[in-house]
């Protein structure tokens, strides 16, 4: 069932992390509000320190339904928690959600990243894989294997493109560049919609080359890896 989440109000359901915050008052401020479009997932089944775990409202029963949103699934977080054995104390003069003990800093200026799972991705050849199912295709000649990305899906390397609609301000990657018949450097590059350079480099074939880019105001990243063997790795954006 789709529905469609406007952060507004008391009581709302604060998506961010990998937890959604699920308290009995009015939770964010006007100014940092985004709509999104997410899905209410009946489906998932939580198995909470071995015992079947139905997340509530700890205020009036309310069972608490799991959001899936762009490929990543949220639960409650107060619910959850609490039924963890931390207490969740909200602090709405700073917006700041307290697990266990209240007190400390939130690091300002922390980037937030989110994976480039492919509703993020359109036009170009990339597959999308992850480690869980595919492992084989993830792993690089040195043994390291990445926990998602992109491959070639058979052509002479990767091309892919990123919505990034203006949202967001970093993009970063860890680059498998690798041909099966050439051991001479390879090249990366990245442009923006309008296709100005973001990032341009020869790389050394057979190594991993890890990237993190300023792309604040663009709408669209064109990512092109040389290589039949190469890897766009865990893929992430951030603001």
């Amino acid at each position: 069932m789709k529905r469609r989440w406007t952060q507004k109000g008391a009581g709302t359901a604060v998506l961010g992390a990998a937890l959604f915050v699920s308290l009995s008052f009015n939770a964010m401020g006007a100014g940092t509000l985004t709509e999104i479009e997410a899905y209410l997932n009946t489906g998932i089944k939580v198995v909470l320190n071995g015992k079947s775990f139905e997340p509530v409202d700890p205020d009036d029963g309310t069972k608490l339904v799991p959001i899936t949103y762009r490929g990543s699934t949220y639960l409650p977080l107060r619910a959850v928690a609490e039924a963890s054995g931390l207490q969740v104390t909200w602090d709405p003069n700073t917006e700041t959600a307290y697990l266990g003990e209240t007190g400390g800093e939130i690091a300002k200026g922390e980037t937030r990243y989110i994976k480039v799972s492919p509703e993020f991705v359109y036009n170009g050849n990339s597959i999308y894989r992850l480690a869980s199912r595919t492992p084989e295709e993830l792993t690089t000649a040195d043994g390291t294997v990445l926990d998602y990305g992109y491959v070639t899906g058979g052509s002479r390397s990767v091309n892919m493109e990123i919505a990034t609609e203006f949202e967001y301000s970093k993009f970063k990657a860890k680059i498998w560049a690798a041909d099966s018949l050439t051991t001479d450097d390879l090249q990366v590059k990245i442009v923006d919609e309008n296709n100005v350079t973001v990032k341009d480099v020869k790389v050394k074939s057979g190594t991993i080359t890890e990237l993190e880019l300023d792309v604040k105001d663009t709408k669209a990243l064109r990512i092109y890896v040389q290589g039949d063997k190469s890897i766009v790795g865990e893929p992430s954006l951030g603001k």
